[in-house]
Formats: structure tokens, C-alpha cells, sequence
């Protein structure tokens, strides 16, 4: 036949699950946010340096079209 639990025996089980296993997953939680935060940061500063290497090819392209434009224009080519 199967033990019964007494209440002081489950009231003890739930003491240990808050002082050991809740205390573990708050500290894992807040070294996966730090975690996030520092890949978050890096990504930020990988899409900002993405961003202006196509404003800048944007900026050349169209400087090289409007040289051609102007060259048709005058005659020059």
C-alpha cells in the first residue's frame, strides 16, 4: 500500500522547492536576460554598420548615374 503524505510533509517539500529550486531558476533568468541584452547589443551595432554600407553604395550609385545623365545631357560621352 502506497504512503500518504501528511500536510507537514508536503509543507516541507514546498519550503524546499521555494529556498533551492526557485532561487536557481530566478539567478538563470537573469543571466539569460544579461545574456540577451549583450547579443541584442552586438546585432544593434552589426545592422548599423550594415545600414550605412547600403546608404553609402545607394550614395555612389546614384552620384555615377547622375554623371551619366549630366554627360548624355552636355554631350560629353
Amino acid at each position: 500500500m502506497a504512503k500518504r503524505i501528511t500536510t507537514q510533509e508536503l509543507a516541507q517539500e514546498i519550503k524546499v522547492i521555494k529556498e533551492n529550486h526557485l532561487t536557481h531558476i530566478h539567478d538563470c533568468i537573469h543571466r539569460i536576460e544579461s545574456e540577451v541584452k549583450d547579443q541584442r547589443h552586438y546585432f544593434t551595432n552589426r545592422l548599423d554598420r550594415l545600414d550605412n554600407r547600403i546608404w553609402w553604395i545607394m550614395g555612389m550609385s546614384f552620384t555615377t548615374l547622375m554623371s551619366i545623365v549630366l554627360a548624355i545631357y552636355t554631350g560629353t560621352l
